[in-house]
């Protein structure tokens, strides 16, 4: 008769094994990162953030990749976009989970209580980054640096990113809400009515 500890590591094993044939079966993302200026990422990015790495769990996925990094991002600033969230949800592919690890190549890397100025792309409530690693800096003493360690003052890379900021028509917003205001469709409706009736009386 088997052991209950025998089972046990039967299982044990058999679960390794079957993770292992399943990293072994799954496509890892691999250079696919397209070299990006900050001027392509400004224009590329939904949101543009700087923020605080407040936590960083990586989680068992049924996605292209078994395992997917949740990190939460308190924001401190909004450069680009957002909707004034006091916290994001940046998704990306790998990482660690009861000690096996999924690396995949060009995708950021980010630590807990790190400051970071993020370019990211809407997914659905949550976010991924734009550009893959490029997407993510590090903010350091007034200063930012990317993922080969150079650095630049803060202030001129937040300039450099303002102007790289398509500009924005404000003719095209107030030309559409004017169109969906409930009163225009009203002065449609009593327009078309008089028209009615000065074909009736003519």
């Amino acid at each position: 008769m088997i052991k209950m500890k025998d089972q046990l590591q039967f299982i044990h094993v058999s679960f390794v094994l079957l993770l292992f044939i399943l990293f072994a079966a799954t496509p890892v993302a691999s250079a696919l990162m397209v070299k990006m200026s900050v001027e392509d990422l400004t224009k590329e990015a939904d949101v543009i953030v700087i923020g605080d790495i407040k936590d960083v769990e990586s989680r068992w996925s049924q996605g292209r990749t078994p395992i997917n990094t949740y990190v939460m991002l308190s924001v401190e600033n909004y450069i680009k976009g957002g909707e004034g969230q006091e916290t994001l949800t940046i998704i990306t592919q790998g990482g660690s989970k009861w000690g096996f690890t999924v690396w995949v190549e060009d995708a950021p890397d980010f630590t807990k209580n790190e400051k970071v100025l993020v370019f990211l792309k809407k997914a659905g409530r949550e976010f991924s980054v734009a550009g893959w690693a490029q997407g993510k800096y590090i903010v350091e003493n007034e200063e930012v640096l990317d993922r080969s360690g150079e650095k630049v003052s803060l202030k001129d890379f937040l300039r450099r990113v303002e102007d790289a900021m398509p500009p924005q028509d404000a003719a095209t917003p107030a030309a559409q809400a004017s169109l969906e205001a409930p009163g225009f469709g009203m002065v449609i409706g009593i327009a078309g009515i008089l028209a009615v009736w000065w074909r009736l009386i003519k």
